[in-house]
Formats: structure tokens, C-alpha cells, sequence
């Protein structure tokens, strides 16, 4: 007799839904020189590392591949690249906040911040050789910046690199955070995520000389059409199919 087929399906959960799709909503343009830190180090990067570089964002993750060359420029086949595939889930860090020593959830200086950083040396822009780098800082510390009134904000401090040489970053994060905002508004997440615990964009300015360096990334849609985009895309289509 043929053998029963096991489905190997996860289980529902927070990050398997019915509603998950396959078909990015954006993606991340990257410099000519990525994934080297400038064009000065352009000819240390091989094209076969550059054709691999990528990252995308789906209706309830984030994907990307950020390919490391120990040999850099000796690189001579893609086997000598070292692939580094990441996929974070938009219920968890850096698109939800975190948990402070592992076990108390930070609320209480404010949403996490993934942002924009423009390089500057004093007064000059740095873009055309350094392209624009998205950050995540693990709370917004309620907009206070390093001068008090004036300055970079202070969450910069604490902030971490996430993608590195990128071109569009100001797009990317406004699609980032209306793709956030549909996932928390899913009606099977209703009561266990709430608006305010999710990442907001924001774009800062790096010259030292700018009073106020911080601006924010708003997205496009309001929070009632996401709801109405979500019930058109996936609890009808859901209707039609039964």
C-alpha cells in the first residue's frame, strides 16, 4: 500500500498565519559598492558577493542575505563566499520592543526606532561615497536628544547597524512600517499586540551641526485603510475560497 502523507505544516501561531504570502511588499536597493562600507573599498567586494546581496519585506518578516568575503578581492568562485541568510518575524525585535535583561519587556522608554542615518564628516554629506545606513535602537527615550533641546537624539547612542550602503532607505522604511502596521492590525492578533509596542521610522541627519536631526518616516496609508486592505486581500479571498 502507498505510504500516508505526513503534512508538515507549522502550527498556528503569532508568525504562521493563513495570511502569510510569498511576494515581497519592497526591496532594499543597495550601493554599487555594497556590501563594502564605501567606494573606496569597492574592488575588495567580488560581483559574485554583490549578486547576493539583498533584503526584502513580506507581509510578517523581514528577509535578507548579507554575504561575508573573508578573501575579499582573492575571491574567486561563490563557493568562497560565506552566505548570512536573515529572516526576523514582525512580532519580535527590532519590529516589536524587546526584553530588557531577557526577561522584562522594555516599555518604558518609549517604541523602538529603526532609522535612516545620512553620514556627514562636520558639514559635508558622505552619501555618494558612503550611502545611507538603517540602524535599530531598542527604544525612541521619548524624542530627548543629546543637547536636550537640540541635536542628534539620544537613542543614536544605542543603536546598532542593520543594513549598511543602501540607496532608497527612506522608501524601505516607510513600506517597513506599513507593512507593521497591517500585521498589528490583523484581527487574530487583536489584544495581543498592541499599535504602540511597534517600531517607528524615523530619518536623522549626521552633521553635528544640525539642531534638529531627527525627522519621521510616516507611511503612506492611514491605520483604517490597512484594516480595510487587510479584510480586501485576505478574509474575503479566505470567504471566497470556502
Amino acid at each position: 500500500s502507498a505510504p500516508q502523507q505526513v503534512s508538515m505544516a507549522p502550527a498556528a501561531g503569532l508568525t504562521d498565519t493563513a495570511a502569510k504570502s510569498d511576494t515581497p511588499l519592497a526591496e532594499l536597493e543597495f550601493m554599487d559598492f555594497a556590501p563594502a562600507p564605501c567606494s573606496c573599498c569597492s574592488f575588495l567586494v567580488p560581483d559574485v558577493a554583490r549578486s547576493q546581496l539583498f533584503a526584502r519585506i513580506y507581509d510578517d518578516r523581514i528577509e535578507a542575505n548579507l554575504p561575508a568575503v573573508p578573501l575579499m578581492c582573492l575571491t574567486s568562485s561563490e563557493d568562497c563566499v560565506i552566505e548570512v541568510p536573515v529572516t526576523t518575524q514582525m512580532d519580535r525585535a527590532p519590529h516589536r520592543v524587546g526584553m530588557f535583561c531577557c526577561c522584562i519587556p522594555c516599555y518604558w522608554c518609549g517604541p523602538p526606532v529603526l532609522y535612516e542615518e545620512k553620514p556627514h564628516c562636520l558639514c559635508a554629506n558622505l552619501e555618494p561615497w558612503c550611502g545611507t545606513e538603517i540602524r535599530s535602537a531598542p527604544a525612541s527615550f521619548f524624542g530627548l536628544q543629546l543637547c536636550l533641546c537640540c541635536g542628534r537624539p539620544c537613542y543614536t547612542c544605542c543603536s546598532v547597524p542593520v543594513f549598511r550602503g543602501t540607496q532608497n532607505a527612506e522608501i524601505f522604511l516607510a513600506k517597513w512600517r506599513e507593512a507593521l502596521l497591517l500585521y498589528a492590525s490583523r484581527p487574530e492578533l487583536a489584544g495581543r499586540i498592541a499599535l504602540d509596542e511597534m517600531a517607528i521610522m524615523e530619518s536623522v541627519e549626521g552633521s553635528i551641526f544640525n539642531l534638529n536631526s531627527a525627522g519621521t518616516i510616516q507611511a503612506k496609508q492611514s491605520r483604517n485603510r490597512f484594516e480595510d486592505e487587510y479584510q480586501a486581500k485576505y478574509i474575503v479571498k479566505s470567504g471566497m475560497m470556502e
